[in-house]
């Protein structure tokens, strides 16, 4: 089972902040605190989203984090050496060769731990479809090895493994190559909310896909046909992970985890303002761990990403059910430091690597 967190200040039901207890939530130490207890906890990775990706806005979401997100994960990624960072980014807001630069910088910092949730633009599918293409052609603007730093012959790098794109297409033209040497991962991760509009693209470019369906019914319906899109264009299930957006109200007794959820109205959250797109669970950390563990058996979902009500809600998902996952034999310990490594995807060969074997 793979496990994200999706951090925000004070948790994602609308009305959390009304019961902080002091304003610091919204500072930097804060989310750290946050990020810390999930890397503890075995998480696989944090993920920063961007309300301001969808514009227009013209109001301040307590549910939002103030930061903006690529420059947040590059704070985190050097005080948090283990985790995983997904920062959303739209493709309506960025240049392509920016956005590439951005997130090849954010690996480099991080050390191969860093992915990107793709926010694409509504009926916009081939300008997606080209823009993605491009940012992955551009994180393979130079070999693995390409930076040999030959100080005795003067050779910085090697010239032939910088790879120039010269990419015109329709929407973009963009020269390259980066001035980032390739990830430690090969390229950051992609990721994606799974939405209508957004399925086919995501079929083609993601590796990670987010679910947000009501039910593990749903999600494993919609796992399913995600399955069907992702092998009809010619691509493996084993290099996708799927994961189901949960949001959980535990409690030690059930009465008392009802009584949280009815605390939280969620029913008048979900009229006052945009709902949370997730499933919700409710009960002990027993009860919370066996629910995931028969939504895993459905068979199409490879974990979950977990968006707590409120930060208290939070620190006990890390607590107390984390430690029932693992007795179940859910979690465990995994090798490896990139965020490829932790979510057992393969690191993509760099597309001149036969060429240049055989040469």
């Amino acid at each position: 089972m793979h496990l994200g967190f999706s951090l925000t200040p004070f948790g994602h039901h609308p009305s959390a902040w009304r019961e902080a207890t002091a304003p610091e939530h919204l500072g930097f130490d804060a989310l750290l605190s946050q990020v810390a207890k999930a890397e503890e906890a075995g998480f696989d990775f944090v993920v920063l989203s961007d309300r301001l990706g969808g514009r227009p806005i013209d109001d301040l979401s307590p549910i939002a984090t103030p930061f903006e997100p690529t420059t947040l994960v590059a704070a985190l990624a050097t005080k948090a050496r283990r985790i995983g960072f997904l920062a959303a980014a739209a493709t309506s807001q960025h240049e392509p060769y920016n956005l590439a630069r951005r997130f090849a910088s954010l690996d480099q910092i991080s050390g191969g731990r860093t992915g990107w949730v793709a926010l694409p633009v509504s009926g916009e599918f081939e300008r997606d479809q080209e823009y993605l293409g491009l940012v992955s052609g551009l994180w393979d603007s130079w070999g693995d090895d390409a930076f040999i730093y030959d100080k005795a012959e003067g050779r910085f790098f090697e010239q032939d493994k910088m790879h120039v794109l010269n990419h015109r297409g329709e929407h973009f033209t963009v020269r390259g190559p980066l001035n980032v040497n390739r990830s430690p991962q090969g390229k950051p991760v992609i990721a994606q909310l799974l939405s209508g509009e957004s399925k086919a693209l995501a079929a083609r470019h993601a590796e990670i896909v987010l679910l947000q369906d009501p039910t593990p019914e749903s999600a494993n319906e919609t796992a399913a046909d995600f399955v069907r899109r992702l092998e009809a264009v010619g691509r493996r299930r084993q290099d996708v992970r799927i994961l189901a957006n949960v949001v959980p109200i535990v409690a030690e007794a059930p009465d008392a985890a009802q009584a949280a959820s009815n605390a939280l109205r969620f029913g008048e959250a979900d009229r006052a303002s945009q709902p949370l797109s997730a499933a919700r669970l409710v009960g002990t950390p027993a009860e919370i761990a066996r629910s995931l563990q028969q939504w895993l058996g459905l068979g199409q979902i490879d974990g979950f990403t977990i968006l707590p009500p409120t930060v208290a809600i939070g620190h006990l998902f890390f607590t107390q059910v984390v430690p029932e996952l693992r007795r179940l034999g859910l979690t465990k310990a995994t090798a490896g430091v990139t965020l490829r490594d932790r979510l057992g995807l393969v690191r993509p060969v760099h597309p001149a690597a036969p060429l240049e074997r055989a040469s």
